[in-house]
């Protein structure tokens, strides 16, 4: 369960060009980035087993409450590909994103390409 969540915030740190390779060209990339880790936040939340520390607990939240912020028709520019290179949000979630890995006690490896090839939403 952990592992999904460090996998989740290391592709949210990641640079662009990582992200876009990691979904197929027909789902909002940026979409699902944000999506996978609500999921795996969810859940490392929600299990017994896993203790985090304030600090870790507030690191996980930062990134949840940054694309919270961003959601919204209003933003419906910043979920685009081009968006994820040059958005200040998306720097915004790069940052803490990369915070939380290191309070988790993690160093940031970049994530696995093509992870999922099915998408949430047809």
């Amino acid at each position: 369960m952990i592992e999904k969540l460090v996998d989740c915030l290391r592709a949210l740190a990641a640079p662009a060009d990582i992200q876009v390779a990691r979904f197929p060209d027909f789902v909002c990339k940026a979409g699902e980035l944000a999506l996978d880790y609500a999921d795996a936040l969810l859940l490392a939340f929600q299990c017994q087993q896993l203790q985090f520390t304030q600090e870790q607990r507030q690191a996980l939240q930062r990134v949840d409450d940054l694309l919270d912020g961003m959601s919204g028709e209003q933003n419906a520019h910043i979920w685009t590909d081009a968006a994820l290179g040059s958005a200040p949000e998306w720097v915004a979630v790069r940052d803490a994103a990369m915070a939380a890995v290191h309070a988790l006690g993690m160093r940031y490896e970049p994530p696995g390409r093509d992870v999922r090839v099915t998408p949430r939403h047809p």
